[in-house]
């Protein structure tokens, strides 16, 4: 179970990563820094799962 969890979490993670390039790329600075906090959120969220186990 963890593990698909956590499998979940590194696409929804590459997924946004994605994102924050072709925002970068395109030039649309919001939209980038709204993807990258999402990022920080759900890396923290990880990072936080990780050190309770």
């Amino acid at each position: 179970m963890m593990m698909r969890e956590n499998e979940k979490s590194l696409r929804a993670l590459a997924m946004l990563r994605y994102q924050a390039d072709r925002y970068q790329a395109v030039g649309n600075g919001s939209m980038c820094q709204r993807v990258n906090a999402e990022i920080r959120r759900l890396m923290d969220e990880m990072n936080a799962i990780a050190v309770k186990n």
